[in-house]
């Protein structure tokens, strides 16, 4: 007889441990509320409602965790650490031991679309890792010693999450000694041969930093009728 397989699951781990000094606010910018709603909230309701996402977890600070444990008892709650990678670390380590594809998620962009984390998972079915990003629409430069330097605009793109990953791959970069502050460029640090590739992001994806973030995000809001 043949033994029942086990099922493997995708788990979203939502970032959510930054103190958000950069909006000046006394409040962390992923419990700041838009249309009475938290931040957090936005990105949580997508991914616990996703019909290929079985698992959430929420990285919390130390001084927002039980807010989080009662406000979101859907999902898993873990303590953050001193830096995002040292959160995301404590992220991975309570996936479900049946996790085998994770989605690495900042709280501070509550507008994920449902596309794009289809198309990152559809994505991993050949590669190890992948992230949504955006083509610039300005130009491009880079500040060197002796003035600046053009860059070729189509070339460049900005980096938007989820960051998804076949979670051995993830966790075995977070295993060495690298460090960095994005997902993918920490797994490209440890493996350069590892597979790693993109998908068209989407502008509503943005992360709130600045004031005018939260306005930009208002307007969606708008549009989109959430």
């Amino acid at each position: 007889m043949l033994k029942e397989m086990t099922k493997k699951i995708n788990t979203a781990i939502i970032v959510a441990a930054g103190s958000g000094t950069r909006l000046a606010s006394e409040i962390p910018k992923q419990f700041l509320k838009l249309r009475d709603t938290e931040i957090l909230s936005y990105s949580v309701r997508t991914f616990l409602t996703h019909a290929q996402i079985d698992e959430v977890i929420i990285v919390a600070s130390e001084e927002y965790l039980e807010h989080v444990k009662e406000r979101y008892p859907k999902c898993i709650i873990v303590r953050g650490g001193a830096t995002r990678q040292d959160s995301v670390q404590n992220g991975l380590s309570v996936c479900s031991p049946d996790t085998q594809i994770v989605l690495i998620h900042d709280a501070a962009r509550p507008l994920i679309p449902t596309r794009v984390i289809d198309d990152c998972l559809a994505k991993l079915k050949t590669l190890d890792g992948v992230a949504p990003t955006l083509q610039p629409v300005n130009s491009m430069v880079e500040l060197t010693d002796s003035g600046y330097r053009s860059l070729p605009r189509h070339d460049m793109r900005i980096m938007q999450t989820p960051q998804c990953f076949h979670i051995n791959i993830l966790k075995a970069a977070h295993a060495s000694t690298y460090t960095a502050t994005d997902e993918l460029a920490l797994v490209k640090q440890h493996d350069p041969q590892a597979r790693l590739g993109f998908v068209e992001g989407a502008p509503e994806n943005i992360k709130v930093t600045r004031q005018i973030d939260l306005e930009i995000i208002e307007m969606y809001l708008r549009k989109l009728e959430v």
